[in-house]
């Protein structure tokens, strides 16, 4: 007669199995804490370092400063023709008048002041895009084919060599920690992989002696498949509880002075899009699905059912 499929008998052979194996199971139990911790707390920072990157990415623009004899007639005309590009979010004209006014303001007190004679600023349009991204493909439009300014147009600011390191900095850093994280998953499983294959070893008489009374495959395996996630669950849920006193005693000041200095709303834990909680929700799931896809590679390679 076949053994039927118990509750009591996945809880209780489980957790014989983490009481024979009670070091092992410890370990692997701490290490998936460790490692969801670390990655949690990598996701937190690479998250912000993102929003303070893109915060400084929306602020790109393009400055375009205009030749002193250019026509009312051509620079309306460059004015419309820059604001039905579909890539440009705003153009602001500012004359030499607002130019000189503004350079006043930000060097107010300052000894160069007083070696303006007249008013040498040029007239220019300011450019915000809604894509930063395409600065540099746009500011080639004021260039012609020999590379000179279009008429009306005396040059174009955009900070060429700052844009493209700032660029390669933000996919540089996506990159890695995706990396990193991958890393640290891995040899997660390899350890809650090694666990259960310790187990099953450990038990190897027992599971010939239930085969031979008629037990069925998913009635050996479904106690080593709930040892797995019970390992990857408390472990992760560990790592969520260290991971929230973290962000209450350190994290939480940190994104504070971040908002305040940078008027940044997009971050992890104070922002409006509930992103810690996802996390917290990811690293749950993650753990669990850890334990059972680790369990479930160690029995197919040493439990012959």
């Amino acid at each position: 007669m076949s053994l039927i499929f118990r509750p009591k008998h996945i809880f209780g052979e489980t957790f014989l199995s983490l009481k024979r194996n009670f070091l092992m199971g410890f370990t692997a139990i701490t290490t998936v804490a460790i490692t969801l911790f670390i990655v949690g707390v990598f996701s937190i920072i690479v998250y912000d370092v993102q929003g303070v990157l893109n915060s400084i990415e929306g602020q790109v623009e393009i400055a375009v400063y205009l030749k002193d004899n250019i026509s009312n007639d051509l620079k309306g005309y460059l004015e419309n023709e820059i604001k039905g590009w579909s890539e440009v979010d705003s153009v602001t004209y500012v004359s030499k008048d607002q130019a000189l006014e503004k350079f006043k303001t930000q060097n107010e007190g300052s000894d160069i002041l007083k070696e303006i004679q007249g008013n040498p600023l040029p007239a220019s349009f300011e450019i915000r895009l809604k894509d930063p991204q395409k600065v540099e493909q746009i500011a080639l439009r004021f260039v012609d084919k020999d590379g000179k300014s279009i008429d009306g147009v005396d040059e174009v600011i955009y900070g060429k060599s700052y844009i493209r390191n700032l660029f390669s900095i933000t996919a540089v850093t996506g990159t890695i920690t995706l990396l990193i994280i991958i890393i640290l998953l891995l040899a997660t499983m390899v350890l809650i992989y090694n666990t259960i294959r310790l187990s099953i070893y450990a038990r190897r008489k027992e599971i010939e002696v239930m085969k031979l009374v008629g037990a069925t495959n998913w009635y050996v395996r479904t106690p080593f498949l709930f040892e797995g996630f019970f390992e990857g669950f408390m472990g992760a849920g560990i790592a969520v509880l260290l991971l929230y006193f973290l962000n209450k005693f350190l994290f939480i000041k940190g994104e504070t002075a971040i908002a305040e200095t940078m008027h940044i709303k997009n971050l992890a834990i104070l922002g409006s899009n509930n992103i810690i909680l996802i996390a917290y929700f990811g690293i749950i799931v993650i753990g669990g699905l850890i334990g059972i896809f680790s369990s479930g590679i160690a029995l197919r390679r040493y439990l012959k059912v």
